[in-house]
């Protein structure tokens, strides 16, 4: 700590206002050292440590709540006849070949495209986008369809029916939808709708679990106010309920929804989705609330000092204390630009290693 001696008559103040921003909200809140200027008051001791000014990146940001959570929920379903024989564990994941559930013990297969699987495939069966889909899986699974292509072909039934053989299921060389499930993506598996010994009826849809893909999301319901805080592709940061922060971006802002209490109260919300960067970070976390920092403004590699070394002028603007070698803190004016983070811009008056007081 380092003590000075400054006289009142250089202050030029009405009074010392510290000035510090509540990086939650960004309220600003004010404290005053009271006292008057007068040039016959002789000299006054102020007390206070120091600080450099430094470059360093600002974002002024709005605190919300949200929620993390798995992104894409599914429902998986069954449409064929039997009966179920065997469900995945509760938080398995299911990639590409693995067994998405068993009918009269014979496995149901995890298919990855964008199409569902709607026809009987076979040799000779009308060109077609899910026959390329499926030769692609063939192909990923290690079974050479021969040129990917809309064509089911000899090679592609020849591929067929090695899987079919590896699966241990009827070689006839035909790709119904009673034995694929087609997702886009691996999952994760959620909670059962339907349980081991389940009859399926054929010509019925009948649910089976819920799934999610593996990618992690925060969601948050932003008030329309703040509609301006999200936009696609913006920076924010999350913080875990044990206190932990990791990096995510907005990928999706929805319209607004309104809902209405049962006493009338009608309230409006944007449903906001993030994606999260750090997946790792939350691979121990199910669904948790979360703090969300949505930037509302950012300024990066400015010259920044503490807020509370701001002085108020009477005559209005701020100035520091500036430490120049062994003297008195001289009082400086400066413009100071973006508060964060406790911090402040200053866009003129100091340069970076210059230091300046800052009160206990």
């Amino acid at each position: 700590m380092t003590v000075f001696s400054v006289p009142r008559v250089r202050r030029l103040l009405l009074g010392v206002v510290l000035l510090a921003l509540a990086v939650a909200g960004g309220t600003a809140y004010l404290w005053q050292r009271e006292g008057g200027a007068s040039a016959d008051d002789g000299a006054e001791t102020t007390t206070g440590a120091t600080a450099t000014a430094e470059r360093r990146d600002l974002v002024d940001a709005e605190r919300v709540s949200g929620t993390l959570e798995y992104a894409d929920s599914i429902t998986v379903t069954a449409n064929g006849e039997g009966t179920v024989t065997e469900l995945p564990e509760e938080a398995s994941v299911l990639r590409r070949g693995d067994v998405a559930y068993r009918v009269d013990d014979l496995p149901v297969v995890v298919l990855l495209g964008d199409l569902p699987m709607w026809r009987d495939l076979y040799e000779g069966v009308e060109d077609g986008k899910d026959v390329r889909q499926l030769e692609r899986n063939l192909a990923r699974l290690g079974y050479d369809p021969g040129t990917v292509n809309k064509e089911f072909t000899w090679y592609t039934e020849s591929a067929l029916l090695d899987l079919q053989e590896d699966l241990g299921v009827d070689e006839d060389g035909i790709a119904s939808p009673a034995d694929f499930v087609v997702v886009e993506d691996a999952l994760r598996v959620g909670a059962h709708t339907a349980t081991v010994g389940q009859q399926l009826v054929l010509g019925t849809t009948t649910e089976l679990y819920s799934a999610s893909a593996l990618d992690r999301v925060v969601n948050v319901d932003l008030e329309p106010s703040d509609e301006s805080l999200a936009n696609v592709g913006a920076k924010a940061t999350v913080t875990l309920p044990d206190g932990a922060t990791i990096r995510a971006t907005v990928s999706s802002v929805g319209e607004v929804e309104t809902t209405t209490a049962a006493d009338g109260t009608e309230t409006s919300t944007i449903p906001v989705e993030l994606a999260v960067e750090e997946s790792k970070k939350v691979a121990d976390l199910d669904v948790a609330t979360v703090s969300v920092d949505l930037a509302r403004d950012t300024k990066k590699d400015v010259v920044a000092v503490p807020v509370t070394a701001l002085v108020a002028l009477a005559e209005g603007g701020f100035a520091v204390e500036l430490v120049e070698g062994s003297g008195d803190p001289v009082l400086t004016a400066v413009e100071p630009g973006l508060y964060a983070d406790g911090y402040v811009e200053i866009i003129d008056g100091l340069a970076v290693g210059d230091t300046v007081v800052v009160p206990e």
